[in-house]
């Protein structure tokens, strides 16, 4: 991963045994609740003696604002409903992680919706009653040295064509809320201490692009 090469050989052992930990639950668990509980525990006990090591300095915290986004040209939003969609989410921390101190999650940016379609390109478009939402940042856990983010996806009520009457008619799709639930880890650069501000970490997971930047 980029930026090994600052790290030194046990923060890079102890950095890839927390993130192998992390795919072999998600691999047998997923992201129900249950897999939740597996992950915090794994983390946390991979990453204490990563804490405890040369590479958790002794300096005052650093605040950083992390921010992801993802976009999908065909993300299906509800019923038949085909858009291309971009979503920003935002939250800051401070960092070395400290107990009780949880990351701020910053106001909700609304998803963005283009190129509404229906999704087999034989009717016109669904016609939504309200806003489509993929993730609603709601909170954060602190896992060891990942995140947790707990939000909420929205589809919208909507009406949509019925191809098999010609197009000519529609019916009433309910919209629904469900949980949504994603894992950030933390740049394997911070690891090394801080970082010199100006300096933009990124990283890519799950369609999701994510960048830190320090804080003033």
């Amino acid at each position: 991963m980029r930026g090994y090469s600052g790290i030194n050989r046990k923060a890079r052992l102890a950095y890839s045994g927390i993130l192998l930990i992390v795919g072999v639950v998600l691999l047998s668990g997923g992201t129900e609740a249950g897999a939740w509980a597996e992950i915090r525990t794994a983390g946390d006990h991979a990453a204490a003696w990563l804490m405890k090591g040369a590479s958790r300095q002794k300096a005052a915290g650093a605040k950083y604002k992390v921010v992801g986004v993802f976009h999908r040209d065909k993300q299906f939003i509800g019923g038949s409903a085909v858009a291309d969609v971009t979503e920003q989410v935002e939250f800051e921390f401070t960092w070395p992680l400290e107990e009780g101190a949880q990351p701020k999650v910053l106001p909700n940016i609304p998803t963005k919706v283009d190129h509404l379609r229906d999704g087999s390109a034989v009717c016109p478009a669904p016609i939504l009653k309200g806003a489509y939402e993929h993730f609603d940042l709601k909170s954060i856990t602190v896992i060891g040295s990942m995140f947790g983010l707990v939000g909420e996806r929205r589809t919208p009520d909507m009406d949509e064509y019925v191809g098999g009457g010609g197009c000519k008619g529609t019916h009433s799709v309910q919209g629904q809320v469900r949980e949504e639930q994603l894992l950030v880890t933390v740049p394997p650069e911070l690891l090394a201490g801080p970082v010199p501000k100006g300096q933009v970490l990124t990283q890519q997971d799950q369609g999701w692009i994510w960048t830190f930047t320090p804080l003033p």
